[in-house]
């Protein structure tokens, strides 16, 4: 199955400073996601307006490596206020209107963080000047510090079990349908490919959080489970609702990245 894999994405260098360097430019986003960049934009200005600052633009899309049918359109907008959870979730309608003006799409993220929340968090002030570009509003990015990989750049690999218990909480507490099934897999397995990477960040002097370059910089260095590892990153493109597969590709991973990062905490060379 692994030539079903595209052997796209990229890694960002590092600056002399040993600064992650942010490499976008609204002159790399495909020509056929425009529409959909400005179909977004119309739906936040139209039910959010004033209430939104600026709205950034992550992910594949954001470097011009977008995949018909597989990629999201990943956006996220600093608010001036809180905008209530329930009032995200009424606008679900929005999803299915895209997807069927804009079949290619996998799917849209609207999110929304308060400027005081960026104010007081590191890990976004990291996300936003390192893997985001501006396509509205005035652009916080310029007034946000500079970052190497610290404490922030590792998201996932510090936190493994409670990702798996999250993911035993979803399926104990719902009754959840196919779709809802292959969401959880695609969920738990691009955050299984990205820990991997995580563990060999530091050697590897660069950052990233595409899945292809996660898996081929993490078997570099962990040769003896890149068969593991190709197995999560299937599940994490083309993911699946049979559960109990799910649970066997991680079962053969979990236990290894946890101790593998539990030696990289202690200083243990891995």
């Amino acid at each position: 199955m692994e030539q079903r894999i595209k052997k796209t994405g990229s890694v960002q260098p590092l600056s002399e400073e040993g600064y992650v360097i942010n490499n976008l430019s609204l002159q790399l986003i495909q020509p056929e996601y425009q529409a959909v960049i400005d179909d977004t934009l119309a739906f936040y200005h139209k039910y959010f307006g004033e209430r939104t600052h600026s709205i950034y633009l992550r992910g594949s899309v954001a470097k011009g490596m977008a995949i018909p049918y597989i990629s999201d359109l990943d956006t996220i907008a600093i608010s001036h206020v809180t905008i209530p959870k329930k009032e995200l979730y009424e606008k679900e309608f929005f999803w299915i209107e895209m997807k069927q003006k804009h079949p290619f799409l996998n799917g849209v993220e609207v999110h929304f963080e308060t400027m005081e929340q960026l104010e007081s968090s590191e890990r976004l002030q990291f996300l936003l000047k390192t893997q985001c570009i501006c396509i509205h509003g005035e652009d916080v990015r310029p007034e946000l510090p500079e970052f190497g990989l610290g404490t922030w750049a590792y998201a996932h690999s510090n936190h493994i079990q409670d990702g798996i218990d999250q993911v035993r909480k979803w399926l104990d507490e719902e009754e959840n349908n196919e779709e809802e099934y292959k969401e959880i897999c695609c969920w738990i397995m691009k955050r299984t490919v990205r820990i991997g990477f995580e563990l060999i960040m530091e050697k590897e002097q660069c950052f990233t959080r595409d899945l292809y370059p996660c898996y081929e910089r993490f078997i570099k260095h962990y040769p003896q489970k890149a068969n593991e590892m190709m197995a999560a990153l299937e599940l994490a493109v083309f993911p699946t609702s049979d559960m109990n597969h799910m649970w066997n590709v991680l079962d053969n991973l979990t236990d290894f990245l946890i101790t593998e990062a539990q030696k990289r905490n202690k200083g243990v060379d891995v």
